[in-house]
């Protein structure tokens, strides 16, 4: 049995390739009695979630966040001793915000059909010498990258943050407590008996997935808030701070 994860958020930096992971948690598995309706429990004023199975619950919490007009995801996860932050604002597949690697920091855009990324000198400078070749050429503007290139797939469809919240084991429901002053239910997965982490999902009002947390502290944590907002700083930058991709090989 592969070990479950809820939680596998996966980009790539189109310029030389540079991977960016971020993976969430496996997690150990409740009994089958504390996984069914009728050892939960459900309050009127409630969405209905906490009578559902652990996996009914799972599966609404997906379809939510997938139907959701926009939403804010930020933190960060720890996989295999590497650190990655993210701080996105996503509204379908648009996006603005950036990614954290040990390489360095790179901001993506999305804005209808058009792609933009911008790392950072830090980034640059890891790439070795063929990347600080690069950064001179581009200074600090943004680079537009082609839609219908492959290499920026990847990179761009961190926006599936829903296909991310899938299992491997067996879904089983938690305690309730208040995140970020709202109630929610906590998720874990069973697989191979390895502790993950916890997805809590709002038990009142759309049952949207409202924080990701790791295994322990040090792992780190995701937080999904701002749902339904509008996000101003999600449009094209001005033609002056955009290059080309295709143009910095002229």
């Amino acid at each position: 049995m592969t070990i479950m994860k809820i939680g596998s958020i996966t980009g790539t930096a189109i310029v030389l390739a540079s991977a960016v992971a971020l993976s969430g948690c496996g997690g150990n598995g409740d009994s089958d009695a504390k996984d069914s309706p009728a050892a939960a429990s459900s309050t009127s004023t409630g969405n209905g979630v906490e009578a559902l199975t652990g996996q009914e619950i799972l599966d609404k919490a997906r379809a939510a966040l997938k139907d959701a007009k926009s939403y804010h995801v930020a933190g960060s996860m720890v996989e295999e001793g590497d650190k990655t932050t993210i701080d996105l604002k996503i509204a379908g597949e648009d996006v603005v915000g950036h990614v954290t690697t040990k390489d360095g920091k790179i901001e993506l855009l999305a804005v209808g059909q058009q792609r933009f990324f911008r790392p950072d000198p830090a980034f640059w400078t890891a790439q070795g010498a063929e990347g600080k070749t690069v950064a001179k050429a581009i200074g600090d503007r943004w680079v537009k990258v082609d839609p219908s290139d492959t290499s920026s797939a990847d990179m761009f469809s961190i926006t599936n943050i829903e296909d991310a919240l899938k299992n491997e084991g067996t879904v089983a429901k938690g305690e309730t407590k208040q995140v970020d002053g709202k109630k929610a239910i906590a998720l874990t997965d069973s697989a191979d008996g390895k502790d993950g982490g916890v997805l809590y999902v709002a038990t009142e009002g759309e049952p949207y997935p409202l924080r990701l947390d790791g295994p322990t502290a040090a792992d780190g944590s995701l937080a999904f808030t701002e749902y339904g907002e509008t996000f101003a700083d999600l449009k094209v930058p001005a033609a002056a701070d955009v290059v080309d991709l295709k143009d910095l090989g002229k």
